[in-house]
């Protein structure tokens, strides 16, 4: 058993986005929504996990890219070297945040809360075989949904295809 405070280094950013809206460069800013936009500076050189810890989205999780940075709705989580990254980004989606928010209006959740969740932890060789289980089941759903995305598209194709043979053999024989 550890706690997540055990798991992850925390730390916070300042950055706000309108103090950014000049700003344009090659690296990415993350907002509670994802890619905001490309800015002329990072604060982290590697990748890292952001939680949004601000907000009605709170204790959402999602994986930034090496040079980048947060807006300061979220918090850098970064695993310690013992733990698998991918494994504690999956373990962090198992956590039940609502128990550890604050505020009625707008919604908070603080690292000092809910570090102190003890949850079972694997060897890091058992940590890495089912980060790469999950990571797998992952891309092929991500692979299905595109593929339904797809076949929707063909079918509105169709759709319109029949709707616009009806109205022209409606118009041939009026």
């Amino acid at each position: 058993m550890k706690k997540i405070g055990d798991l992850f280094d925390n730390s916070s950013s300042n950055l706000s986005i309108d103090n950014l809206k000049d700003n344009y460069g090659e690296y990415k800013l993350y907002g509670a929504t994802g890619l905001i936009k490309h800015v002329d500076f990072y604060e982290k050189d590697k990748p890292y996990i952001a939680i949004i810890k601000d907000g009605a989205s709170v204790g959402k999780t999602f994986i930034c890219d090496y040079n980048s940075s947060i807006l300061g709705t979220l918090q850098y989580l970064e695993p310690k070297e013992s733990f698998d990254f991918k494994f504690c980004y999956y373990l962090l989606n198992r956590v039940h945040f609502e128990k550890y928010r604050v505020g009625s209006t707008i919604p908070h959740i603080y690292f000092k809360d809910y570090s102190m969740e003890k949850i079972l932890i694997p060897p890091k060789a058992e940590q890495v075989k089912i980060s790469n289980l999950l990571f797998n089941i992952d891309n092929k759903i991500n692979l299905i949904e595109k593929e339904i995305e797809r076949v929707e598209e063909y079918k509105k194709g169709l759709l319109q295809k029949i709707f616009y043979f009806r109205w022209c053999c409606f118009d041939f024989l009026c």
